[in-house]
């Protein structure tokens, strides 16, 4: 009796916190007490509290299984069992895995109190897009970046423990069986980064780890599949969790596929100097035939021509003047727009 009352006193513990979960459960999987986060958020338009029942917190396929483990705890006279539950959240009717250990509080095994908390800790990539831009500074940017680009997935790093958790996605990206996944216990996505860029990307993450507050951060680099696949990403990210100091202790961030883009930016860059050297090459070569054209109206102006015929003359000599003006303020005018054209692909490439 004073065992049961222990347990109770844990359970009613656990109805304020924030990472474990309590349920009371009779027999029939009718929920006689359980923690605010389990169980369809009441409507305003409810007049009387709802009867819940097992399948509204849990998977309804989970009963057989939580029978299963009650029946056989019981049978071999233990006074609690463990069994994994996958619990619905609301309203999004999302699950996520749960670890719970439920104990006896009636003779006849009837009445259970379930003790649980999540298997994992909460991963970046369990956090809605929404919920992680919000706050940033480069919200926009990142926004953008969704619409045109593709999503590869999420980050977790701990700087103090130097640990790194990525989500599945990121993980299959990578090059990662769903097996291989299963068995590791973390994946390094800075493992994967390019070893030219790797320098400068630990150097920033560093930079950003020395900053007391709320700071983002943004870097464009290479990563390298398993399968020696290049990626041009472009990594977001912001701190998390800091420690009594205002340091970060945690980052969590987003990594965006830009290499359609980048394969776009560097054919541009590389067909423009093509295109200029062109372009100057035919302007001069026009200009210098058009000297040659006044050259040549000058040496006939010096003969005895009609006056039809000089008239005709001028009008040629002035037609090819203005068309020299032309070419003068068409290769001045180019020369400052590849200038400018220049800077923002060295911007965007660097």
């Amino acid at each position: 009796m004073q065992e049961s009352t222990s347990i109770q006193a844990l359970g009613n513990l656990t109805l304020s916190s924030e990472y474990f979960l309590q349920i009371l459960l009779d027999k029939k999987g009718k929920v006689i007490q359980a923690h605010p986060g389990l169980g369809p958020i009441p409507s305003l338009f409810d007049l009387k509290e709802k009867e819940i029942l097992f399948g509204d917190c849990f998977l309804s396929s989970d009963w057989t299984k939580y029978e299963a483990q009650r029946h056989k705890a019981w049978k071999n006279n233990h006074h609690s069992f463990t069994v994994d539950l996958q619990k619905i959240n609301h309203p999004e009717e999302s699950t996520i895995l749960t670890k719970w250990e439920f104990f006896f509080l009636s003779p006849d095994s009837s009445t259970c109190l379930g003790i649980g908390h999540p298997v994992e800790p909460l991963r970046p990539y369990q956090l809605g897009i929404g919920e992680f831009i919000e706050g940033t500074t480069q919200s926009n940017e990142i926004v953008d970046s969704l619409l045109e680009s593709k999503l590869l997935g999420f980050w977790d790093y701990d700087p103090k423990n130097r640990e790194e958790y990525i989500s599945n996605g990121l993980a299959q990206v990578l090059g990662y069986s769903t097996k291989e996944i299963e068995k590791m216990d973390k994946i390094s996505w800075q493992n994967h980064i390019h070893p030219d860029d790797y320098p400068e990307v630990m150097k920033g993450l560093s930079k950003q780890l020395s900053f007391t507050g709320d700071q983002s951060f943004k870097r464009e680099f290479r990563l390298v599949t398993k399968r020696n696949q290049i990626l041009w990403v472009v990594s977001f990210g912001k701190t998390t969790q800091w420690n009594s100091e205002g340091y970060p202790t945690k980052m969590q961030g987003l990594l965006i596929d830009v290499t359609e883009k980048k394969k776009q930016e560097i054919w541009l860059r590389e067909h423009h100097y093509f295109l200029k050297d062109l372009a100057f090459q035919q302007s001069h070569s026009l200009r210098a035939r058009v000297a040659n054209i006044l050259g040549i109206l000058e040496i006939l102006e010096l003969e005895d021509h009609s006056s039809e015929s000089r008239k005709l003359l001028g009008i040629i000599k002035k037609e090819t003047q203005m068309l020299d003006s032309s070419l003068k303020k068409s290769i001045k005018e180019s020369v400052q727009q590849n200038e400018t054209w220049e800077k923002g692909i060295k911007t965007q490439i660097s």
